[in-house]
């Protein structure tokens, strides 16, 4: 029986131009290098990012948060999957878009990105070299310029290593104002549907072939839902069987909640031989962004 151990994390880098501009201040620069120690100190096999950020500037020369990463923890393959640009979506209400007209940026843009020490395989073959995907699971109309229309993907990738499980990064929905200390109740129930929505999806999408025939599954991200929430509780958990790595600690994964909103999830629950997780709460986390990062160390048969 052939055992692959790895230790897979998860981190919101904590919103795009927020951590990242092509010409930094200090205060963007002290935070770019605690987020460099942290990727190098948290020593992932599997990275999952979210909310990564890229610039491409007149000179058609990119300046990518990811590069800084892959470079920190030492990673030989890294794939970047795009969700928002100014190429596509522009929009004056976005003031990071604004900005980036009247520096000449050709293009800006922020998406979800896996970083691995693994090879990536192909999703029918994995033991060829392949190419992550990037799914669409939620695209709205138009893109106002707020996270209510955001579009929401998933990367796809499977790993190039016995017994070649597959894994999921992913960023859901939350919408303005479902976060306050008198939400409305329609506000959270409309949020909470998008999410639901979404995980549906993503379950339509690895039905077929991950699901029905028991393939190993990592499932990583920023869910922007606690536990408890419908989409989570029922539709991964009690519908499909999927595992919550529950960590050992009960920090909040997000500055201001009271429960973890970031998760790792396993599928099925009998590939997996044993696992830890924790939430990574040191002050070098709080300083690299808003989110704090989920480790889980995992043996998969």
């Amino acid at each position: 029986m052939t055992v692959l151990d790895l230790r897979v994390a998860s981190l919101n880098v904590g919103g795009g131009e927020k951590t990242f501009e092509e010409f930094p201040h200090d205060t963007q620069k002290s935070r770019q290098e605690a987020l460099n120690l942290l990727v190098d100190q948290l020593d992932a096999d599997i990275l999952c990012l979210q909310e990564v950020s890229q610039v491409v500037n007149a000179d058609g020369v990119t300046h990518s948060l990811m590069d800084e990463l892959v470079k920190a923890g030492n990673y030989d393959y890294s794939y970047y999957g795009q969700t928002l640009s100014m190429v596509t979506h522009m929009q004056v209400k976005k003031d990071v878009m604004v900005k980036g007209i009247f520096n000449d940026w050709c293009n800006w843009s922020k998406g979800n990105a896996i970083l691995s020490r693994i090879p990536f395989g192909r999703l029918s073959d994995p033991s060829r070299p392949g190419v992550p995907r990037n799914v669409p699971l939620y695209q709205p109309p138009a893109y106002e310029g707020t996270r209510d229309t955001d579009p929401r993907f998933a990367v796809l990738t499977r790993l190039d290593k016995p017994p070649f499980p597959y894994v999921i990064n992913l960023h859901l929905t939350t919408l303005v104002g479902e976060r306050q200390p008198h939400s409305p109740p329609k506000k959270i129930e409309e949020a909470q549907n998008l999410r639901s929505e979404q995980i549906r999806r993503l379950l339509d999408l690895v039905r077929e072939y991950i699901l029905k025939v028991n393939v190993p599954l990592i499932l990583a991200g920023d869910f922007n839902a606690t536990r408890d929430e419908f989409g989570i509780a029922h539709l991964l958990e009690s519908e499909h069987g999927f595992l919550h790595l529950t960590p050992d600690n009960t920090s909040p994964s997000y500055a201001g909640l009271a429960k973890p909103i970031d998760h790792i999830f396993f599928y099925p629950h009998e590939r997996l031989v044993d696992y830890s997780c924790q939430i990574e709460a040191g002050e070098l986390s709080r300083r690299a962004s808003d989110h704090l990062p989920v480790m889980a160390t995992l043996s998969i048969k």
